[in-house]
């Protein structure tokens, strides 16, 4: 599920003298530090050029929206943010999200990658991570976000901007065994 922005919600953010489409430009991400649910990816503040600009916490996804977009369309304009990370637990919906086999051959950082609605998912052993770009970024986004992950709270597995991360268990993609989000992999 792509992030739209109705233009109701762009006026009603611009009426409240908000300098960013999606609130205030200074994005208070304490809420996901403390997030206990799952394990909560990242890719900082800032990334590259587009600072982040909202984050949406659920029991099910989590969002982090860098960059603004300019809303366009006909009586409900929408638009595509540069950067979105859409996080959520390993087991929602894996059989699925890992349905087509792209996964066996591609990885990033140690971890399967697969693909979802034309957005790259990566797997960890506690959470897919989708990545979608939008306006102004180019294709090589996704791939470069995936790379720069690192934790912002402190579920297992927490990882830093470098280095592996454990991924999903192979058995478990393939559908071959329940999923467990505790299924990590060397």
């Amino acid at each position: 599920m792509r992030l739209r922005i109705p233009l109701t919600i762009a006026l009603v953010l611009t009426t409240a003298g908000c300098s960013s489409l999606f609130g205030d430009p200074e994005v208070d991400a304490s809420e996901a530090r403390e997030f206990d649910g799952y394990p909560l990816y990242w890719v900082g503040e800032r990334f590259e050029r587009w600072d982040l600009v909202h984050v949406d916490i659920r029991p099910q996804l989590t969002t982090f929206v860098y960059g603004d977009c300019e809303p366009t369309g006909g009586d409900e304009p929408s638009c595509t943010p540069p950067l979105e990370i859409q996080v959520s637990p390993l087991c929602a919906h894996l059989d699925v999200v890992a349905r087509a086999p792209i996964w066996r051959r591609r990885s990033i950082r140690g971890a399967p990658v697969g693909t979802s609605d034309s957005a790259p998912v990566l797997f960890t052993s506690g959470a897919q991570v989708k990545v979608y770009r939008g306006e102004g970024s180019d294709a090589g986004l996704p791939r470069r976000a995936l790379e720069a992950l690192r934790s912002i709270n402190d579920v297992p597995p927490v990882i830093g901007p470098t280095g592996s991360i454990p991924g999903a268990d192979p058995t478990m993609l393939a559908g071959e065994r329940p999923c467990a989000a505790s299924g990590a992999t060397r």
